[in-house]
């Protein structure tokens, strides 16, 4: 059954509604992948310049103050209209030292919320064109996100940062169609003077249109697809890997936690994103769709689409690349040595399930029907 999960303020769709939804789209989506001209084609310098942009060259953590009115963010900044602030960046020590101007928005849906988190998630909005940028880590980035401590000063929430970013680079191994992060510990310095100053734990994701151009692809917008126009073995990549590391609160037909790019060839492809409710991460605040028949977010549920393909490769994948994603957890110091021991262990649970082909289809009974 196809429906659409009430997660994080989601609102559900009929059986009905949903269906006709992405019925109506599959003309969309083969007019999409069929009509290719330069509007959706990007530049070989363009994939050179994103797939060697320096801030993701390594997987050091990134010291950086940041400084503005976090008095009046955190406090006033919390609806959909909030508005640009100004401020300053000292990066300290990679590359060059400098401090950059820059505006700041805040972001996101459940954690921008005064009433979940005290400190809401980032935009870092660069100019571009600034000459200030060049030869710096931030040089030819523009707009990324900022995830940040919900709650400062409190361990677990620090752990529960470093635990998510590590998914990403994991996921780097599994496939390039997949968002780079770049760890970092920030210092946020309020100017106007009504907080104090505090450090904690954060990571900066790739902006879209600069994974996308990596894979020699471009973003589209889109507000539903359906399951059946997109690339079945990415699609099927992106909801085992989901399985994998517990997370059930996304969609690629909805967009919710999935980005779309689509590639010069016309072919659609959704890639994941935003893993905090994801049994990796093992958040006190997460909890599984009511919906769904777990009772947590550590027991895994494949929320993935019965798709015509043969999974074989799909398994063999993953168990080929558990020691390499494996080793991402593990030479991460910054995570707490218990949280890294705890993640590996979870994941180990999978790549057991992946080796063992008489397993497969347990993994796989949950999936759900393909509309015609």
């Amino acid at each position: 059954m196809i429906e659409r999960r009430s997660q994080r303020g989601m609102t559900p769709l009929p059986f009905g509604i949903a269906i006709w939804l992405m019925l109506a789209l599959v003309p969309a989506a083969r007019a999409a992948a069929q009509d290719v001209d330069d509007e959706w084609t990007v530049t070989p310098e363009e994939i050179e310049a994103a797939r060697s942009a320096p801030l993701f060259q390594t997987d050091e953590v990134l010291e950086l103050t940041l400084y503005a009115d976090f008095n009046s963010i955190r406090r006033q900044d919390r609806g959909e209209d909030a508005e640009e602030r100004p401020a300053l960046v000292y990066v300290d020590g990679e590359r060059s030292e400098a401090t950059l101007e820059l505006k700041i928005q805040t972001r996101g849906n459940w954690r921008r919320e005064s009433r979940n988190c005290a400190f809401p998630p980032l935009w870092l909005d660069f100019d571009r064109d600034d000459e200030a940028l060049i030869g710096t880590v931030f040089e030819d980035q523009n707009r990324l996100k900022l995830y940040v401590t919900c709650q400062p000063g409190r361990d677990d929430f620090e752990e529960y940062i470093y635990t998510e970013y590590v998914i990403y680079p994991a996921y780097n191994v599994l496939t390039d169609l997949s968002f780079r992060a770049r760890p970092a510990r920030v210092t946020y310095v309020d100017t106007s003077g009504g907080d104090d100053t505090f450090t904690g734990n954060a990571f900066i994701l790739e902006h879209k249109s600069q994974m996308a151009a990596r894979n020699e692809a471009v973003p589209i917008e889109l507000q539903q697809l359906h399951p059946g126009g997109i690339d079945q073995e990415s699609a099927a990549i992106l909801e085992l890997f989901n399985y994998a590391i517990g997370m059930t609160d996304y969609t690629a037909v909805f967009m919710h936690n999935v980005e779309p790019i689509r590639r010069m060839d016309g072919a659609l492809i959704p890639v994941s994103y935003d893993f905090d409710w994801s049994g990796t991460v093992n958040a006190r605040y997460a909890e599984p769709d009511p919906s769904l028949s777990i009772r947590n977010v550590r027991q895994r549920i494949f929320q993935g689409f019965c798709r015509e393909i043969d999974y074989g490769p799909i398994f063999q994948r993953f168990t080929e690349k558990r020691e390499e994603m494996l080793s991402v957890v593990g030479s991460f110091d910054a995570l707490d040595e218990d949280r890294r021991d705890q993640v590996i262990e979870y994941w180990e649970d999978f790549f057991e399930m992946a080796a063992d082909e008489g397993r497969h289809d347990r993994i796989l009974r949950d999936c759900k029907r393909m509309p015609e």
